[in-house]
């Protein structure tokens, strides 16, 4: 599928929703949407920004793109490459903010408009809008392909270099530098060195200096969409005690990956999970952390609950991450109607072999160095 063909695709998806819910058009300020919309294109310029720097007001026949004179002529000649004539632009200046919203309420004069930040006069858009993007394109499915491979051999090359002594902040930081050099987003990067991989679940790095265990967490972004996995070394011989824990944590990610098939409902995949705790001897462990969910155009698309009840699509990615007590099993995936594809994996890192079914799941082990 060219982007030219995805960018259309897109815009029937939107054109159903805007039937469906009764709207004239949608107004998507997010770099999410922007990119998925775009098939690919990227609106940001401050990296902790969820919201970009131009606006995409899709109707059923139309699509605006509205932005101001500092940014129109780079998105044009470098995000929308060859799907230039799918957009119309609509520029205002930089310093004239009244001019931006004069020219955005001349396009919805008299339309019901649904916006994804907030302006007067108009509703914000629901959060249904975001399941039009689960079902990937193969195009897309090409492109996560890239991706994850790229994010686990960066996390991966720098795995095997860490030294005792190093710091989470270090680590982290040569972990930023593999993936940049691929021209690839970090948007999460968590480090744990030692005994903090058993406080906390979410080890944003820290001055602690890493010794035998280090666990390493990614979430980056390239395209709009965005790769999650963990990895976790020890230097010297690994405890039994962690080794179990870790095939278990492993089991139940097995478990959540093979109930992981187009047509079924989030809360049933997630019981099979709390019962995968409660046979590895850990009922009630989800509860402290959660277990992932879909992933896409966002480190979680949604995050999985006893009570979701999202229906798994064909083509749709997911990253579960179930844990155990310092332990975690991690890496993102593409749902197709014949398996699940693991985008994640490099076949350069040792793995446990777990067989939740009839069927045998790799999972990434502990690298030992």
């Amino acid at each position: 599928m060219d982007r030219i063909t995805e960018v259309q695709t897109k815009h029937s998806r939107v054109r159903h929703y805007l039937e469906q819910e009764e709207l004239d058009g949608v107004c998507l300020t997010s770099v999410a949407n922007f990119s998925w919309i775009t098939a690919g294109g990227d609106s940001h310029v401050e990296n902790s920004s969820k919201i970009g720097i131009a606006s995409i007001l899709v109707t059923e026949k139309e699509k605006f793109i509205l932005t101001n004179n500092i940014e129109a002529n780079r998105l044009l000649r470098e995000q929308l490459t060859c799907i230039e004539p799918e957009f119309e632009f609509v520029v205002s200046k930089w310093f004239d903010p009244a001019e931006e919203e004069s020219l955005f309420h001349k396009l919805v004069s008299g339309k019901k408009i649904a916006c994804e930040s907030y302006r007067n006069g108009h509703s914000l858009l629901k959060n249904n809008f975001q399941s039009l993007r689960y079902q990937l394109t193969e195009s897309e499915v090409d492109r996560y392909r890239w991706l994850g491979k790229h994010c686990a051999l960066a996390v991966e090359e720098v795995a095997r270099k860490i030294v005792p002594g190093m710091t989470e902040h270090e680590i982290e930081a040569e972990m930023s530098k593999a993936l940049t050099n691929e021209n690839i987003l970090p948007t999460v990067l968590l480090v744990a060195g030692d005994d903090r991989n058993f406080s906390y679940r979410h080890p944003v790095p820290t001055e602690n200096k890493f010794t035998q265990f280090a666990k390493m967490v990614c979430c980056a972004r390239k395209w709009g969409l965005v790769a999650a996995l963990t990895r976790s070394v020890y230097v010297g011989k690994i405890p039994d005690e962690l080794l179990e824990k870790h095939e278990k944590a492993c089991y139940v990610d097995s478990v959540l990956i093979s109930q992981t098939v187009p047509g079924t409902r989030i809360n049933k995949i997630f019981e099979q999970g709390m019962k995968a705790y409660e046979q590895v001897g850990f009922p009630g462990e989800w509860e402290n952390h959660h277990q992932g969910g879909g992933i896409g155009y966002d480190s979680r698309e949604f995050v999985a609950t006893p009570f979701t009840q999202d229906v798994v699509v064909d083509s749709q990615a997911f990253a579960w991450n179930p844990s155990i007590h310092g332990n975690k099993s991690e890496d993102t995936m593409v749902v197709h109607a014949d398996g699940q594809e693991i985008i994640t994996m490099t076949n350069d890192w040792p793995i446990i072999d777990v067989k939740p079914d009839a069927k045998t799941y790799q999972r990434p082990a502990i690298l030992q160095i």
